[in-house]
């Protein structure tokens, strides 16, 4: 059995190509190609483990990713989300690889945000706001940047050390200026990403600009919120899957609970974009949001690239 660290994962697909093979990923999706289960949901002491399979219809692997999210970071836990990717050869069911899914995960989140900013949002959009610092703000930034031509970065963060220290980051990273983010920053901001656990919405639609593009891949659960309703009602929603953000997203379960917004003014899943151009020039003359709550596909379409560039 093959056993692929981070660092290897990181070095063997580059954040552009990783958004092409999501890219083909979702399109594929839209068209059926994958047996995808949605993903169970276990809580444990301190804990929630999640358990996402995934099979492309004939293809060479499936894989089963095991995602271990903590409520909080203590002294005796280093992470708040450990992941790992099983690879079975899909002839024969034995286990071949063994992928670090923390790597995996941040990498395909990035690319699908990646992939939504390119379709979606304005193509000058030079300031990027982000809020978190973990791993998943670094590949948020990292591929927005691939995708626009961003000068700034504003990091927003409820530990002002942290904003800071994730924005000489950001600056040495990618030698892009970086900041940490005040609230009245926020009107000058083209695209947003959020990437928190938040329960409550970051920031309200009074100190949006008028055209932003928003990435919100934080929420997972119902009763986690990044995007206030308010937004959600203002924006054209485009989501990963209609069905999973019906039983995930709490941005939207909550602003369906809350306010005159509905599923069914959802105007694509990410995937119908490249086949109805018409439909995204209209939807991206206004706010948008992307909203994931992350597919077991795009783990598969990662893990396939990786897989088949390992040397022999």
């Amino acid at each position: 059995m093959i056993v692929v660290s981070g660092e290897k994962i990181k070095s063997s697909v580059s954040m552009v190509e990783a958004i092409e093979c999501v890219s083909k990923g979702f399109s594929d999706f839209d068209d059926g190609l994958f047996h995808m289960p949605q993903r169970s949901v276990m809580d444990i002491r301190g804990a929630t483990v999640l358990t996402m399979p995934c099979y492309r219809k004939d293809g060479k692997y499936f894989v089963i990713k095991v995602v271990t999210v903590y409520k909080d970071s203590s002294n005796k836990k280093s992470k708040m989300v450990n992941s790992s990717v099983f690879v079975f050869d899909s002839n024969t069911g034995v286990l071949v690889a063994s992928l670090d899914g923390d790597s995996i995960t941040a990498i395909r989140t990035g690319a699908a945000s990646g992939l939504a900013t390119k379709l979606f949002s304005y193509p000058k959009s030079e300031a990027l706001a982000v809020y978190g610092t973990g791993v998943q703000a670094n590949t948020q930034v990292e591929a927005v940047i691939s995708c626009r031509p961003i000068k700034k970065v504003f990091i927003y963060s409820r530990n002002i050390k942290s904003a800071k220290k994730f924005s000489d980051h950001i600056n040495n990273s990618f030698l892009i200026d970086a900041y940490a983010g005040k609230q009245e920053d926020l009107k000058n901001i083209d695209i947003i990403c959020t990437a928190t656990p938040s329960k409550e919405s970051l920031f309200e639609l009074c100190v949006l600009k008028s055209g932003v593009h928003i990435n919100a891949v934080g929420s997972f659960k119902p009763n986690m919120k990044e995007i206030h309703s308010d937004i959600i009602n203002a924006s054209e929603i485009i989501v990963d899957s209609l069905e999973a953000c019906k039983k995930e997203a709490g941005d939207l379960i909550q602003a369906k609970e809350k306010s005159n917004w509905d599923f069914d003014h959802i105007s694509m899943q990410l995937g119908e974009a490249s086949k109805n151009e018409e439909k995204l020039i209209d939807i991206s003359r206004n706010n948008t949001v992307f909203k994931s709550v992350g597919l077991a596909f795009q783990d598969l379409v990662i893990v396939e690239y990786i897989m088949d560039n390992l040397p022999n």
